[in-house]
């Protein structure tokens, strides 16, 4: 996790939409686990259903601190679920030197701005939009389409842990936005692409229409 801190050229920055179900869900998501704790921890203190008591708070704080562990802390995972549902999202281009320039994807929450990604313009090997999993089951468009920015990590230890299996281990994946239907999601794609080129990233479009490539690369 990055800090919310740092220079940024002037007139460089494009928002990021959200997406109201996606938010919803999220809050309802919250509301969930937060009473269903409460009254576990309130079965524990009355000694009703312990076992069952027990393993859903045993659950639950394994996943907060996976989380938590993941993203630089306990106070960092609850800004960063906050941020998703109440935040301002948006895309930001430092004012470093052209060849060391980077793109950074963040929120706006409480009057501060926090970023949770950045990635090095010159690294970025493709950026498109495309289907997810659930049109992959159902085998139909389910209207679950991400924008996907592909980047180079520079992790050799990384890239050496995911040799046998990763299709790309020298490079990760960062979604951009929500999840949503193909119009959308085509819309956002273009002003990412705009937005970057005009920040100094060599893209060129693809034999495809929804994925742009980084010139001079091996595709």
């Amino acid at each position: 996790m990055l800090d919310a801190q740092r220079d940024i050229a002037p007139g460089k920055g494009m928002t990021i939409p959200k997406s109201g179900a996606e938010v919803a869900f999220r809050l309802v998501i919250t509301l969930i686990v937060v009473v269903f704790v409460v009254l576990a921890i309130a079965d524990i203190i009355l000694g009703e259903a312990l076992i069952v008591s027990c393993i859903w708070l045993v659950l639950i704080t394994m996943l907060v601190w996976s989380q938590s562990r993941k993203q630089g802390g306990l106070r960092r995972f609850l800004t960063n679920w906050l941020g998703d549902m109440f935040g301002r999202h948006f895309a930001e281009i430092s004012a470093q030197a052209l060849s060391s320039r980077e793109v950074g994807f963040g929120y706006e929450l409480f009057g501060r701005r926090f970023l949770k990604q950045a990635i090095r313009i010159d690294r970025i090997e493709t950026v498109e939009w495309r289907t997810g999993q659930a049109t992959d089951v159902t085998g139909r468009d389910m209207n679950d389409w991400h924008v996907f920015v592909c980047y180079d990590h520079c992790d050799p230890a990384k890239s050496e842990k995911r040799r046998k299996w990763a299709k790309k281990p020298d490079q990760d994946v960062y979604v951009v936005g929500p999840s949503t239907r193909k119009e959308k999601i085509e819309a956002l794609g273009m002003e990412l692409v705009a937005f970057l080129r005009a920040s100094g990233a060599a893209l060129v479009q693809s034999e495809e229409s929804n994925r742009f490539v980084r010139a001079n690369t091996n595709q």
